[in-house]
C-alpha cells in the first residue's frame, strides 16, 4: 500500500539559505532509496523560510526503513539550529493513484 507523507517545515528566516542547502541535499539522497517513489521539497510561497515535502513511498515498510537509516539520523541532527518550530507531518495511505490524462482546463465548448 503506497504511503505519502507531507510535512511542513518552518525554518529561520536568518538560516533559510542553510536549511535549503541541507534540503536539497537530502532530498537527492532520500530520493534515490529504495522504495521511494519521489522526495521532493518546496518553499511556500507566503513565507520563502517555510518548506513542504511531499513523500511517496511503495509501502509503509519502505517509509520505516527510511526513517531508521543512518542518513535520516544524520538529516535530523543537521536540522538543529535551523528551524523557528517543530514540523508538522500527515501520512496519508491508500491502494493506488490517479493521474488524469489532459491537464488542460476544458473547453467550454465542449461542456454539452
Amino acid at each position: 500500500m503506497t504511503v505519502i507523507a507531507i510535512a511542513e517545515m518552518f525554518g529561520i528566516s536568518g538560516r533559510r539559505d542553510e536549511l535549503a542547502a541541507l534540503l536539497e541535499h537530502f532530498e537527492q539522497a532520500a530520493g534515490a532509496e529504495p522504495g521511494c517513489l519521489r522526495y521532493t521539497f518546496a518553499t511556500t510561497l507566503a513565507d520563502p523560510a517555510t518548506f513542504v515535502l511531499v513523500s511517496e513511498w511503495e509501502s509503509a515498510d519502505a517509509l520505516d526503513v527510511h526513517y531508521r537509516s543512518e542518513a535520516f539520523a544524520e538529516f535530523q541532527f543537521g536540522l538543529d539550529g535551523l528551524l523557528a518550530r517543530p514540523s508538522e507531518m500527515t501520512l496519508y495511505s491508500g491502494d493506488g493513484a490517479v493521474r488524469p490524462l489532459d491537464s488542460r482546463p476544458m473547453d467550454p465548448r465542449d461542456a454539452d
